[in-house]
């Protein structure tokens, strides 16, 4: 996993996939994101990606 630092109004930019982060505002906890893509990609949150997938198989929770 790669971890950056940014600051309100700083990008992140992955041009072979023509798609832009942009930290829109932090507020304690949360942090607002922006996200430039073409229409073709699908953004997703991840909570809603799990429900959604294909294939998806019910998550496991509490696995140890």
């Amino acid at each position: 996993m790669l971890v950056l630092s940014r600051k309100i109004d700083e990008r992140i930019v992955m041009p072979e996939l023509n798609v832009t982060l942009t930290v829109l505002a932090i507020e304690g906890n949360t942090v607002r994101l922006g996200i430039t893509a073409p229409t073709e990609i699908r953004v997703y949150r991840e909570e809603l990606w799990n429900r959604v997938r294909p294939n998806a198989a019910p998550a496991a929770h509490n696995a140890v």
